[in-house]
């Protein structure tokens, strides 16, 4: 190997030696190493939900619990490759690109493609490449029926476009309201019930959730 000392006593590598030279694979070495070591830093949080969302995340990844009491956990570990999203909630505002993993869990990410208010209960998630679905979990409007608040109804001409939740029980008229005059977001009135309209939301599977499960109960 070529030495210069540059007025120094010191043995310096030179780029021309540099390749074919031990230090150089040793240095690659410990590169791989501290790679794979930082993946597993200590990173903590009080939830895997104040991860960003659309993070890649590797199966192993642990996070710890920045707070752990009597009867928490002492982290979460990833369990599935893939991207992070909270969880769907009800009666949430979601808009276009928005994405989400299933409730209850079925491991697949959902992308908003229509923008809309998610309903009480939460929709059955369709699985399959590209799927998209309604956020809709409800039946078509019947005539003189006693409906519950946070009922959901849809119009009978079988739209799902928009749905309509009961937020005063009672007993509907005989004739079905005019659902296209109603403004989205505002309420219309049908015997003693008192519906609100919203948009529904459409979804589409656009991949595969990370899943984070606690681990290390303290006792």
């Amino acid at each position: 190997m070529e030495k210069t000392n540059g007025g120094l006593d010191l043995d310096i590598v030179t780029n021309g030696t540099f390749d074919n030279d031990d230090i150089k694979e040793t240095i690659i070495n410990y590169g791989k190493n501290f790679s794979t070591i930082e993946k597993y830093l200590r990173e903590s949080t009080s939830s895997p939900n104040n991860i960003a969302n659309g993070q890649e995340i590797e199966k192993g990844k642990i996070i710890w619990n920045e707070n752990p009491i009597i009867g928490s956990y002492v982290g979460w570990v990833n369990i599935r490759d893939g991207k992070h999203a909270s969880s769907w909630k009800p009666k949430v505002n979601y808009t276009v690109g928005q994405e989400i993993k299933a409730t209850p869990d079925n491991g697949n990410i959902y992308r908003c493609v229509t923008a809309g208010k998610s309903m009480v209960n939460s929709p059955t998630f369709l699985v399959g490449n590209g799927v998209e679905f309604y956020d809709a979990n409800g039946n078509n409007w019947h005539p003189t029926y006693n409906y519950k608040v946070n009922d959901v109804v849809f119009a009978t001409n079988g739209s799902k476009l928009y749905y309509y939740i009961c937020e005063t029980e009672g007993i509907t008229d005989t004739k079905e309201p005019a659902w296209s005059s109603v403004v989205a977001g505002s309420t219309v009135v049908d015997g003693s019930v008192v519906w609100r309209k919203e948009a529904t939301i459409k979804w589409k599977q656009v991949g595969i959730s990370s899943e984070f499960r606690p681990f290390g109960k303290v006792e």
